[in-house]
């Protein structure tokens, strides 16, 4: 084998090497989307083969004491914001502190649910602790349908 052949078949391994850690890299878990904090939790709904990405939401949210109310962004997985805004606790309309805004693993299934005020899904948020943020708007109206339908509560519950 001359030189050049060598060269060329170490070029060829050295590029191949490249492209799988690449993919590997990436198959391993998502990237959190620039506009989300690096502490934002993944819910993985599904993977993406073509484009090498899983699919899914990206969830964060923030104390915020002074409007009583927890500030919450929902994305896909690039980052494309499907939902945001303030959030209370079903338990009372108040803010969850921060070190109290843990997210459970979720299944995909369990985090949207039809939202009175939007006629829309919107998503409901479950914390490590056992409560559960939704969207300010629907709070009081998902707690009195919740209240005469808890089995559409107890089908969410099941998959957190």
């Amino acid at each position: 084998m001359t030189n050049s052949s060598k060269f060329a078949l170490s070029v060829l391994l050295a590029g191949g090497i490249a492209i799988l850690t690449l993919h590997g890299m990436r198959a391993l878990g998502p990237s959190v989307p620039t506009n989300m904090p690096s502490d934002s939790h993944f819910i993985q709904s599904g993977y993406d083969l073509r484009h090498n990405e899983p699919l899914g939401n990206w969830i964060s949210c923030r104390a915020d004491a002074a409007q009583a109310a927890d500030f919450c962004r929902v994305t896909d997985n690039r980052g494309i914001v499907i939902y945001q805004g303030e959030f209370t606790s079903l338990s009372g309309s108040r803010a969850v502190p921060q070190a109290d805004l843990r997210f459970t693993p979720a299944d995909p299934r369990g985090i949207w649910t039809r939202g009175p005020a939007e006629n829309a899904p919107v998503p409901v948020i479950f914390l490590v602790g056992g409560q559960i943020l939704v969207p300010a708007a629907d709070s009081d109206a998902l707690a009195n349908r919740w209240a005469k339908d808890p089995d559409e509560l107890a089908r969410l519950e099941a998959f957190n």
